[in-house]
C-alpha cells in the first residue's frame, strides 16, 4: 500500500479513506473501535492508518459527539504479576485508538461514592477487579457511564461488560495434567480466599479431582506471597504426591520448604503454579505453570468499551489460560 498526504500536513480522516480504499464512515468506525467492519477492511484501514501516521483529532470528535475521548481506568486491585501487564495493555491499546487516560486507585478498604471514583467528562470507564470488595463498585457505577469490569463476570447488570480468563479452565487443566501422570494424593495449596481468582481455582480442582474419583484436599494460604507459601508447606504431608498451587509465588515458597523436607521435585512430589511469573521458569526445577493472556485482556476490554461507547450492548468475554510443562511435573 503506498500513498502520500501531501508532504508534512498532518493525515486527516479522508486521506486514510482515499488510500484504504473505503468510505471515511468506515474509517471511522474503525477508529472508535466498532466491531460491524469486516476483518479484512479493519486491518486495511489500520495499515493506512499506520502509514499515513493518523491520529483522531480528539477536539473535532467531541464537538461533533459530544464526546471527551477521555477513558477512565479505576485500579481496584494491586497492580503485581497479571494485574500490571492487563493494566499496560488497557492504557497501551487505549492510546493506540486515539483516546486519552485517567486513572484512580481504589484501596480494598475504601467505598467511594460515584463523584469520588469517576471524574466529570470521561466517555467510560475500566475497573481492573478481581476481589471481593471491588465488586461493589458495581452498584456505584451502573447505569452511569459506558462500563467494562476485568477479572468479574459474575453480578454484573445487563448494560455493564465483562472481559475474564476461565480460572476454573486452568485449574482443571493443571489437576487433569498430574492425574494424567498417575498422581493420585493430589492436594491445592488455595490463594486467600477473597478473591475471585482464588475462589475459581479452588473450584476447578475440586471439579477435576470429583471427576476422577478422588478427594480434593486444600491447604489454605493466607496471602499470595512467597512467605506464605513456605508456612503452608509445612502441613502438606508426605502423603501427598503432587500439588496444584493457586499462583507461582505461593508455589516458590512450597518448593523451597519441600527442598528443607528433603522431598524432590517432581519424584516424590509434582508441583504446578499458576500465572506463568517472571523467573518462574528459571525456579528449581522450573515450574510447570498456568499462563494467562494478559494482553489479550487488555486489548478485549477497550473493544468492549468503544462497543458501548458506540451504542452496542455489553460483550462477555472468558478467555481460556494455556498449560505450561516444565520439569516440576515431568523431570529431566
Amino acid at each position: 500500500m503506498t500513498g502520500g498526504n501531501g508532504g508534512n500536513r498532518r493525515a486527516s480522516l479522508a486521506d486514510v479513506a482515499r488510500l484504504a480504499g473505503v468510505s471515511s464512515q468506515t474509517v471511522s468506525r474503525v477508529v472508535r473501535g466498532a466491531s460491524v467492519v469486516a476483518p479484512e477492511t479493519r486491518e486495511r484501514v489500520q495499515a493506512a492508518v499506520e502509514e499515513l501516521g493518523y491520529r483522531p483529532n480528539l477536539a473535532a470528535r467531541s464537538l461533533s459527539n459530544r464526546r471527551t475521548g477521555v477513558i477512565h481506568i479505576v485500579n481496584a486491585t494491586p497492580l503485581f504479576g497479571g494485574h500490571a501487564r492487563t493494566f499496560l495493555s488497557i492504557v497501551s491499546e487505549l492510546g493506540a485508538r486515539g483516546y486519552h487516560t485517567s486513572i484512580a486507585g481504589v484501596t480494598l478498604d475504601s467505598s467511594p461514592a460515584f463523584d469520588e471514583l469517576v471524574p466529570l467528562g470521561v466517555d467510560g470507564v475500566v475497573v481492573l477487579g478481581g476481589h471481593t470488595r471491588s465488586a461493589d463498585l458495581v452498584s456505584v457505577l451502573d447505569g452511569r457511564l459506558p462500563t467494562v469490569f476485568v477479572g468479574q463476570r459474575f453480578g454484573l447488570p445487563a448494560d455493564v461488560a465483562s472481559v475474564a480468563i476461565d480460572q476454573g479452565l486452568g485449574a482443571r487443566l493443571a489437576t487433569e495434567h498430574l492425574l494424567s501422570l498417575g498422581r493420585r494424593g493430589l492436594l491445592h495449596l488455595a490463594g486467600p480466599a477473597d478473591w475471585f481468582d482464588a475462589h475459581e481455582r479452588e473450584e476447578g480442582f475440586r471439579t477435576a479431582c470429583e471427576a476422577a474419583g478422588i478427594e480434593p484436599r486444600t491447604v489454605a494460604g493466607r496471602s499470595w506471597a512467597a512467605a506464605d507459601g513456605y508456612e503452608a508447606g509445612g502441613a502438606i504431608g508426605d502423603d501427598v504426591d503432587a500439588v496444584f498451587v493457586s499462583n507461582d509465588h505461593l508455589a516458590l515458597g512450597a518448593m523451597r520448604r519441600f527442598a528443607e523436607q528433603g522431598r524432590r521435585i517432581p519424584e516424590d512430589v509434582a508441583v504446578v503454579g499458576f500465572d506463568d511469573a517472571e523467573g518462574s521458569g528459571n525456579f528449581l526445577p522450573p515450574l510447570t505453570t498456568l499462563r494467562q493472556p494478559h494482553h489479550e485482556v487488555g486489548v478485549c476490554a477497550v473493544a468492549h468499551l468503544a462497543a458501548l461507547i458506540d451504542g452496542q450492548p455489553a460483550e462477555h468475554t472468558l478467555l481460556g489460560p494455556e498449560l505450561i510443562i516444565r520439569h516440576s511435573t515431568k523431570g529431566q
